[in-house]
């Protein structure tokens, strides 16, 4: 029989999401048997920057660009169950892309419950195909797929994930009766996450207004090679021109030569490297970068000339200009010697081509 959690030990897991994981959640993983939920590399800096945020305003608003399956949902299911087993009058809601998608994220929160602890599972007052709800607690778990209608809408809730937002039909719709949703108060917590499907679309113009400082959000990008399981033995291999220039770029963040013999089959499968970009991404660049027959420059080359240490020539100093026309873009002025930028590039916002 196993011994009981002391006072000091169910502090410990309610403050300790980490710890919590291993301890009482349980997940299926690519093996197919249950174990442990012990935090990967994109989950551990998930939960950095959301244990940051925490500490520094108390809430949480992170929009997520990733892979394909590196356990981005599977982190933010176990911190909106933890949120909602631990707090008095809190509700979470999830709200994915396609049924299929409902279910799975629904069918992983209901195996957090079911295999919790005894002495940590509270009460089941309700449990149907989309929602869990306990009694003792007041507080509840809802699922919905983004559909012609506004799931959700009419709510208060403390915990928000939307998944995969890409791919959500009637998006911006969706996003701003969703969000509206949770307060801003302390306690709340707001994700959005996806792979790519392309520059242009909702998703797309939030991670931008994100990086720009302008939407409330934090921006976190998750390469594909943090995945340990994504490597192939490498023996005999020989890396193409392009493939040794991503080790050279992506090598200080973690990418190996396993990581590229993993990568050139995949690309073979999903039949060409744009499509394996979308959904293995090194970069920001290459997640949204749109397809284009005349493309001049890729974004590895452009990712490669950023890092490359160079010395200015003895030439004559050259002003870039980018005008913007409309819209959102900026207007931004370079100074460059030769192949040396020798001021920080200036933008300007909302000014007309004069």
């Amino acid at each position: 029989m196993a011994q009981a959690l002391s006072i000091e030990d169910r502090a410990d897991l309610a403050e300790d999401l980490e710890l919590y994981a291993e301890a009482c959640l349980r997940i299926r993983p690519k093996e197919g048997k249950l174990a442990p939920l012990r935090l990967n590399r994109a989950q551990r800096h998930l939960h950095e920057v959301a244990e940051r945020q925490i500490a520094m305003s108390g809430m949480v608003r992170i929009i997520g660009l990733k892979g394909r399956q590196q356990g981005f949902s599977t982190y933010v299911e176990a911190r909106a169950y933890h949120r909602v087993t631990h707090n008095n009058g809190y509700r979470a809601f999830i709200l994915t892309h396609e049924d299929e998608a409902t279910k799975n994220l629904f069918g992983m929160a209901k195996r957090y419950h079911e295999n919790c602890p005894d002495e940590l599972r509270p009460s089941t007052a309700a449990a149907n195909a989309n929602a869990l709800a306990f009694a003792n607690l007041d507080s509840g778990y809802k699922v919905a797929t983004a559909g012609g209608r506004n799931p959700g809408r009419s709510q208060t809730v403390q915990f928000f994930h939307g998944s995969e937002v890409a791919f959500w039909p009637n998006a911006e719709n969706h996003a701003r009766g969703a969000l509206s949703t949770v307060p801003s108060v302390m306690g709340t917590e707001a994700w959005l996450e996806s792979t790519s499907d392309g520059p242009g679309n909702y998703f797309h113009r939030m991670c931008m207004d994100a990086l720009s400082g302008k939407n409330g959000f934090e921006f976190v990008f998750v390469p594909w090679f943090w995945q340990e399981e994504y490597r192939a033995d490498a023996t005999g291999f020989e890396p193409t021109p392009d493939e040794a220039n991503l080790l050279g770029v992506f090598g200080a963040d973690g990418l190996t030569v396993e990581h590229l013999v993993w990568r050139r089959i995949e690309v073979s499968k999903l039949g060409g490297e744009q499509a394996f970009q979308r959904e293995y991404p090194n970069s920001i660049e290459e997640a949204f970068d749109a397809p284009s027959h005349d493309r001049l420059i890729s974004p590895a080359l452009v990712k490669a000339a950023r890092v490359r240490q160079i010395e200015a020539t003895f030439v004559r100093p050259i002003w870039g200009v980018d005008a913007a026309r409309f819209g959102d873009d900026d207007s931004t002025l370079c100074k460059r010697q030769g192949n040396v930028v020798l001021e920080k590039v200036k933008s300007w916002h909302g000014l007309d081509t004069m």
